[in-house]
């Protein structure tokens, strides 16, 4: 269909294409489908040598195509739907398969759930059991939990490609992904500050009051990872150890922009299929050949990496290792790290570099600890600068101020990225456990040394602080790479949701220590395992009566006339029907009896 160029302004909005876009993407994709559709009609035209006309046709196919690639009608929710939305349809799908499931055994329900899963788009539940499977594809929930993260992973994807996520626009996160990551954070605040739990000694506490306490709240995450850092840097003095800073960023297929000078252009080298999700596993799987590698030259090492955005969301990792061998590691990393596209423009100067740690100009720690707190809390942290020396500033999202640390925990929660991982030394899972031990439950000093001194180290008193260091001294090797201590689970059945659910507990540590035995004929010292219980309550929720007390009495409170008198001042007798069972006096629910 054609019409004069004059009268396109006018006509491009009456397209049926557009009118769905206008129903179903947000407002500046709708923009650029608009434009797209506008160039689309104005180069057909040009095609034909009629360069006055406007080819309607082919803009309705530039809108179309666009929201096949961006908004196609397979997906569960539009991309611009609301929260509730995407609950309600979660309510929908979950109704569906339980009528649809409903009086099939496990296995054939199975194949519903199955089939209803691949055409929404997720995965199944990964549980070896087919009830256990068939159980959370009936719950609305799951499919709430299931729909969210598909819904808002190929929004911010198409933000992407669409070249949204950037310095000059939003940086490290879209706005959209940042406002829906805001309203989450408020409801689950709201949720923890509504749950009381109380545990067997009847302490009280809000679940917000509890979180606190733990590594959720960030400063004490922040801490935590410092501890460590610390204790790893006195591991590496104490070895002579050097230690080096290095960066590994991903091929120019990951980018979607490219920066050059001030300017960010969109990348021709762009793979669209690759998002963020896929440039960390290419950089789990570089760093997993470099491991590789040093396990087979022997060389030892210990450190911690960082996961953080460029500005355009794709993922690069900062480190700080130590080793003996340090030379011997760069080698390693940089020959891994360029072994895919190496020969590209700028890989050998971008994709890896190296910083050895000069003591004269510090602590080895203070060369990642701001990585460390810009990608928790921004805690003295100051501006958020690139290498171009590009600053990105807060921001207002309606009345909330987005500061760039919330931008950078909204992509890392939104593509499940791991920000923070250790390697090479003792395992933290134990450091934590310890915490949980009560002295009183500690082995004695001639069963297991190792124990002792290692709950000592892990534990904070008014006058001295964890030590990290002379925790992996206990835990054996270099930097505690030896475990002699490790975590005791139990398996146990326990009520959730969907039934009964075996679960692996932790109950405590062990380690290998000596144990007198005194079996009835002789006494003797043996080697065995020797544990030490952890500390942990039995919370349950504090429920809060809905029942309301009754207002019905059987009290007058009309007000009487002077010299009134009741029936018991009179010696009067009550009716025998006032007697009856029907009348007996009532207690509200719960009140005891």
């Amino acid at each position: 269909m054609w019409g004069y160029l004059r009268d396109a302004a006018t006509a491009l909005p009456g397209l049926p294409e557009l009118a769905e876009a206008r129903a179903r993407v947000p407002m500046r994709w709708y923009n650029r489908a608009l434009k797209a559709a506008d160039k689309a009609g104005r180069d057909s035209a040009i095609r034909f040598g009629a360069p006055h006309m406007f080819d309607l046709g082919a803009a309705a196919g530039a809108v179309a195509a666009f929201l096949a690639e961006h908004a196609p009608a397979s997906l569960p929710v539009r991309p611009d739907a609301t929260d509730y939305e995407i609950c309600m349809q979660a309510r929908k799908i979950a109704a569906d398969v339980l009528l649809r499931t409903t009086g099939l055994g496990p296995d054939d329900a199975l194949i519903v759930c199955a089939a209803e899963c691949e055409r929404q788009g997720v995965e199944q539940p990964d549980f070896p059991g087919a009830a256990d499977r068939v159980a959370r594809v009936r719950c609305e929930l799951w499919w709430r939990r299931r729909l969210r993260a598909a819904h808002i992973r190929a929004l911010e994807h198409s933000n992407i490609r669409l070249h949204y996520v950037h310095y000059r626009s939003d940086p490290y996160a879209s706005n959209d992904a940042v406002r829906r990551r805001v309203a989450q954070n408020r409801r689950n605040a709201a949720t923890l500050t509504a749950i009381t739990l109380e545990n067997e000694h009847g302490n009280r506490f809000t679940l917000e009051e509890l979180a606190a306490k733990s590594v959720s709240n960030k400063a004490l995450r922040r801490g935590e990872l410092m501890t460590r850092l610390k204790g790893a840097e006195e591991l590496a003095d104490a070895a002579g150890f050097a230690g080096v800073m290095f960066t590994i960023t991903c091929p120019s297929r990951f980018h979607a922009v490219r920066q050059i000078g001030n300017k960010f252009q969109p990348n021709p080298k762009y793979d669209e299929s690759a998002d963020p999700r896929a440039a960390q596993a290419y950089l789990r799987k570089v760093w997993a050949r470099v491991r590789a590698e040093l396990a087979r030259l022997g060389i030892a090492y210990f450190g911690m990496r960082v996961a953080e955005p460029h500005h355009d969301a794709c993922p690069h990792w900062h480190g700080l290792l130590f080793s003996d061998r340090v030379n011997d590691v760069c080698r390693v990393i940089r020959a891994h790290a360029l072994r895919d596209s190496g020969d590209e423009a700028g890989a050998q100067r971008r994709r890896c570099r190296f910083e050895r740690i000069d003591r004269a100009r510090g602590s080895a720690v203070g060369y990642i600890a701001k990585y460390i707190a810009k990608n928790i809390d921004g805690h003295a942290v100051g501006d958020h600068k690139t290498g171009e020396g590009y600053v990105v500033q807060a921001d207002m999202l309606g009345d909330d101020v987005i500061v760039p640390s919330q931008r950078v925990e909204t992509w890392a929660a939104l593509w499940g990225i791991r920000q923070f991982q250790a390697f090479g030394g003792a395992p933290v899972g134990v450091w934590r456990e310890l915490r949980r031990v009560k002295e009183a439950d500690l082995p004695a000093e001639a069963e297991c040394p190792e124990i002792r001194r290692a709950w000592a180290a892990a534990q904070r008193t008014e006058g001295k602080p964890a030590s990290w260091a002379a925790y992996a001294r206990e835990m054996g090797g270099v930097a505690g790479e030896g475990k002699r201590i490790e975590v005791t689970h139990a398996e146990r059945m326990e009520p959730g949701r969907y039934g009964l659910t075996l679960r692996r507990v932790p109950m405590g540590v062990r380690a290998v220590g000596r144990v007198y035995v005194v079996d009835g004929i002789a006494a003797y010292w043996r080697t065995l395992p020797v544990f030490a219980p952890a500390t942990r309550y039995q919370w349950t929720k504090v429920e809060r009566s809905g029942a309301a007390a009754s207002t019905r009495t059987r009290v007058n409170n009309c007000t009487r006339p002077s010299g009134a008198r009741t029936a018991a001042d009179t010696g009067e007798r009550r009716p025998a029907w006032m007697d009856g069972p029907e009348m007996a006096p009532t207690a509200p629910d719960r009140a005891p009896t």
